[in-house]
């Protein structure tokens, strides 16, 4: 049997890039998996997060640094400006590619977001190489339609997303519920609040764009001594926000942090029964699996991230806020107050087998 060569294009923020660490892992850790893989290729953008995960797996995986372009929507001169400097770049890393796959004669190209892959499926057309996606949004992105007209089989996580698409829910990482639970600093501190009535918010809206939310939080917080009194609050502000950390201060039942590992988010997951959380399908889906009610504030700006709160309020019976409207700050006190008396049921499911699913079914097709 011929060993295949799999190359894997996506990424951009920690919740693509740590879902694709974990396929990785699950192809170097499970035999039948292993043993029809000579070699994995990860092509991104160089000096990045998906570069820096690479160099874990060296004997395995191979990172290949290539250029691309980005559509800007935007109408400023500048914007445009960039779009055609980034057309050039475009061509690029299409010739980059084509070197790259020629070269390393790969068999397959698995992909699922962002644009630095696009060249790299372009490049895999060309060479009429089986193309894989996955698309995590109820819309998706320009890049994933273009992707989709080239593929051999797509994946996604709600229905008729594309049509004929395997639905697999979304790609998770492991890492969220490590095998060996190690003593944290974090679980001594909620030690205290386990004994407590009070439901705790978890708050991660994280560095885009989301200052204003957490600034409007702290507004609230202060204003409303009732709100303030009934909730524990853990506010992860991102690296963009930490200095917002000393206005929480002032509020006797937040806890900030910077920046958690996944195992730290584990136990926060586990520990809180409501979030206050952004649009991303992965942070959603990964709330979904311990069973958070969420208060979702789509990024404005965005087409995906409302039409995936409207999903998650139609079919789990979350909360939407939106944030550019004159209501916003009394739209969220209102959904943060309706679930005072809220706790989360109890988590019934086996996570890990509900993490390893969706994996094993795109593998089992990338493998055939």
């Amino acid at each position: 049997m011929k060993k295949k060569i799999i190359v894997m294009a996506w990424g951009w923020t920690g919740w693509h890039v740590f879902p694709i660490k974990s396929l990785i892992e699950t192809i170097l850790s499970e035999k039948k998996y292993s043993d029809q893989i000579k070699q994995i290729i990860r092509f991104w953008s160089k000096n990045s997060l998906e570069q820096e995960t690479a160099t874990e797996f060296w004997d395995k995986v191979k990172f290949i640094s290539i250029l691309s372009w980005k559509r800007r929507r935007e109408t400023p001169l500048k914007s445009r400006l960039k779009n055609i400097r980034d057309l050039f770049l475009f061509t690029v890393g299409f010739f980059q590619s084509i070197f790259y796959l020629r070269k390393s004669k790969a068999d397959v190209v698995f992909c699922k977001w962002w644009y630095v892959a696009l060249p790299v499926v372009f490049a895999a057309k060309f060479f009429h190489k089986s193309i894989y996606v996955h698309e995590s949004d109820v819309k998706p992105w320009l890049v994933n339609r273009i992707w989709n007209k080239f593929s051999k089989k797509s994946f996604c996580w709600f229905d008729w997303v594309f049509p004929w698409a395997i639905v697999v829910w979304q790609i998770l990482s492991d890492e969220i519920v490590p095998n060996k639970h190690k003593k944290s600093e974090l679980s001594e501190i909620l030690k205290s609040e386990k004994q407590d009535w009070k439901p705790s918010i978890l708050v991660m809206w994280w560095s885009q764009g989301s200052k204003k939310l957490y600034k409007c939080l702290f507004d609230l917080l202060k204003e409303n001594k009732t709100l303030c009194d009934s909730f524990h609050y853990h506010i992860i502000l991102g690296k963009l926000n930490e200095d917002l950390k000393q206005i929480f201060e002032e509020i006797h039942s937040a806890k900030t942090y910077d920046f958690l590992s996944q195992s730290d988010m584990w136990i926060l997951y586990q520990h809180c029964d409501i979030s206050l959380t952004r649009g991303w399908t992965t942070s959603l889906a990964e709330q979904k699996l311990f069973n958070l009610k969420s208060i979702i504030v789509p990024i404005p700006w965005t087409h995906d991230q409302k039409l995936n709160a409207e999903r998650y309020v139609k079919n789990f019976n979350d909360i939407m806020v939106e944030q550019s409207t004159p209501t916003t700050s009394q739209d969220l006190y209102n959904a943060i107050n309706s679930l005072k008396d809220y706790h989360k049921p109890e988590i019934l499911i086996d996570i890990h087998k509900e993490i390893w699913k969706a994996k094993h079914i795109i593998l089992d097709e990338l493998l055939k």
